[in-house]
């Protein structure tokens, strides 16, 4: 049988809930903003000197930046369609930590193919 909770800790879980969400959404504003400079950084035009120090970006670092805005602008829409925080794949909850490290992240670690090392 289900566990009734009284109305107040509902009402901090929701709290909580929506403190961790707002830090989230922040962490995703700040790595949208650095990887839209990055790749603005990468589209700049270079000219060609005997001295120059800004080599051309290769297009895998073009590729790998236009991705990264994707992928934030992806997860910023999941969040404001209330998707966020689940795998894509199984629907399985992610972690917050996984989030916090990577909050742009859509696959659980299992379906991922991600697999950890225990000691």
């Amino acid at each position: 049988m289900a566990e009734i909770r009284s109305p107040r800790l509902l009402m901090e879980e929701c709290r909580r809930y929506t403190a961790q969400l707002s830090e989230l959404r922040t962490l995703l504003e700040e790595r949208l903003h650095a990887s839209r400079a990055e790749l603005a950084r990468l589209r700049e035009p270079y000219h060609v000197t005997l001295s120059a120090t800004r080599a051309r970006p290769s297009a895998a670092r073009v590729r790998r930046a236009r991705h990264d805005v994707a992928a934030i602008e992806a997860a910023l829409e999941r969040m404001d369609r209330g998707l966020y925080g689940t795998c894509v794949r199984c629907e399985a909850f992610l972690p917050l930590d996984r989030l916090r490290l990577a909050p742009h992240v859509q696959l659980c670690a299992g379906c991922a193919g991600e697999t950890r090392m225990t000691a």
